[in-house]
């Protein structure tokens, strides 16, 4: 027997949504009895002559002191030496227990990544054929066209985010209407580009289709911004949560989070994909996307792995971290009142690290007029806007960084 097929068995028993989603590799792949399956079930042996990296013969690490001086505090062996297939097993157990404190339900274990973008690349060899209809919000982060539509090859349908200023209600229904076989539902809020995140109301609609969906479909939660939510009434969760006790013959939910934004980590690439499915389903997707990974980046760096591990661990994390969101807090207070006062029209944004700023003609030409003047922002003529990231920009360069745009752009009225 094919090793896949008693996966692909055992998905179509016990979750029928991600069986039907699953693409033409997605089906074929397996993960292999190969050296690290094998070096795994020697852990124990006496003499472990399996993997190849250099240890003192008993398992511990022999780094370059150059190297092993930069570490102190971490684990030479969890730093240096490879991390398991999968990701750092306590550290995968660490930010399980970091998402069930946000919400019960299923859950597979988190399987760690190289960053995000590796987990949506992930998910998109695993569920984007040429058939599959790939559903993304508009505006949207422009690598989702990357993954999903240039490289998986996917049918990519958008759906409007926000009309006319306000957010979309009818959006997903009209679009799971339209899906031919199945789909792969991408949401992401806080959003990028739009830095918007809906209230429980605004979003209940949009969950009612997914529940009703009449095609199976796989909904991906890019939460690459998870808790950068600066107004009261904003959903409190990733809508993950919401969709974990959806029928498993239609819906098979997935968060995509990490360490990137979260724990303010860029450079560290540690991202995770979390399938909303447990038990032998949970062990069969689990299975599916390891080989994938295996079959491109292999594991991931221990060394990040270790870091986000010791943070998640450090009692004054959350300390920590509150620290930086006040600062945060205080930029997107900062631009909403300069917008606000300036008279600049704007769409609707309340979280995350972006702002659009809609303009008359050709947004790259505003873009390098404002480079001229030192002012530099991001253009996406496709909605015919400019972002702001105030995440990076300092509270007192936020009233000339207004100013400098509203020279350039139309007011409303008040």
């Amino acid at each position: 027997m094919n090793p896949s097929d008693a996966l692909n068995a055992t998905l179509e028993h016990h979750h029928p949504a991600a069986f039907a989603c699953m693409s033409k590799l997605g089906r074929r792949m397996y993960f292999p009895m190969g050296i690290p399956a094998q070096a795994q079930q020697a852990r124990g042996a006496t003499i472990n002559a399996t993997i190849g990296q250099l240890t003192d013969g008993a398992g511990h690490a022999m780094p370059l002191p150059s190297m092993a001086n930069k570490l102190q505090g971490l684990s030479l062996e969890s730093a240096t030496l490879y991390s398991p297939q999968g990701g750092n097993k306590e550290l995968r157990a660490a930010w399980a227990a970091k998402l069930d404190r946000v919400g019960a339900g299923p859950k597979s274990s988190p399987f760690c990544t190289v960053g995000l973008t590796h987990g949506l690349s992930l998910l998109a060899e695993l569920f984007v054929d040429e058939d599959t209809d790939v559903l993304l919000p508009n505006p949207g982060w422009g690598n989702y066209n990357l993954m999903f539509g240039v490289r998986a090859g996917g049918r990519i349908t958008r759906y409007p985010v926000l009309e006319n200023g306000r957010f979309a209600t009818n959006a997903i229904a009209d679009a799971l209407a339209k899906v031919k076989r199945t789909a792969v539902l991408v949401l992401n809020f806080p959003g990028n580009p739009t830095g918007y995140t809906p209230t429980p109301a605004e979003l209940a609609p949009w969950l009612d289709a997914i529940r009703n969906s009449p095609k199976p479909v796989v909904v991906i939660c890019d939460d690459a911004y998870n808790g950068f939510v600066y107004e009261p009434g904003c959903i409190p969760r990733s809508p993950f949560h919401e969709l974990t006790d959806a029928d498993s013959a239609r819906v098979l939910p997935v968060k995509v989070d990490g360490a990137t934004k979260e724990l303010c980590f860029f450079g560290g690439r540690v991202g995770f994909v979390t399938f909303g499915a447990d038990g032998a389903a949970a062990d069969a997707l689990d299975t599916k996307i390891k080989g994938i990974a295996r079959a491109n980046v292999s594991s991931g760096p221990a060394v990040s792995q270790a870091i986000v591990l010791s943070a998640l661990q450090d009692p004054k994390l959350d300390e920590q971290r509150q620290t930086l969101m006040t600062e945060c807090q205080a930029r997107y207070d900062t631009l909403k009142r300069c917008i606000q006062e300036s008279g600049i029209p704007h769409e609707p944004f309340n979280s995350g690290f972006f702002a659009l700023i809609p303009v008359d003609g050709d947004p790259d030409v505003l873009r390098l007029k404002l480079l001229d003047e030192g002012v530099g922002v991001v253009a996406i003529p496709s909605i015919g806007s400019i972002r702001i990231a105030y995440s990076s920009t300092s509270v007192d360069d936020i009233p000339r960084l207004v100013a400098t745009i509203a020279q350039h752009v139309g007011r409303t009225e008040p």
